[in-house]
């Protein structure tokens, strides 16, 4: 009974090592296939990807040296607004100074005419 078993066994480890080794050989076969298709397909997808981030890199620096011009723009924009500003606060002031002179110069004008001819309707009566 024992050499039953025992050829059972061995018989059953033929059968599977029959069927092991075509698999094993089969699968060994579709790594190879596998691996040379990555190569052949990956390898220039990674190539045209390092390109495509050097260029992504290059133009996002780019980018970084536009905006900070465009700040410094802005920030030259912003201090000729606050130029113009002080400058036409200046003018008006000046403009609101010589206004007030214009009218105490017209003041005065008619205050020394209003007298003078005053004196001079009051001269002729004699006092």
């Amino acid at each position: 009974m024992n050499t039953v078993i025992l050829i059972v066994i061995a018989v059953v480890l033929i059968a599977v090592a029959a069927y092991l080794i075509p698999l094993l050989i089969e699968l060994k076969r579709t790594v190879l296939s596998l691996r040379k298709t990555t190569e052949e397909n990956l390898n220039p997808a990674l190539e045209e990807l390092k390109l495509t981030l050097r260029s992504v890199r290059i133009i996002s620096d780019n980018v970084g040296d536009v905006t900070e011009d465009v700040k410094q723009l802005s920030s030259s924009v912003g201090q000729i607004g606050k130029t113009i500003g002080a400058v036409n606060a200046l003018a008006g002031n000046i403009g609101s100074s010589a206004a007030v002179r214009a009218i105490s110069l017209k003041a005065g004008i008619r205050a020394a005419l209003e007298y003078f001819i005053a004196n001079l309707l009051h001269k002729g009566e004699g006092k």
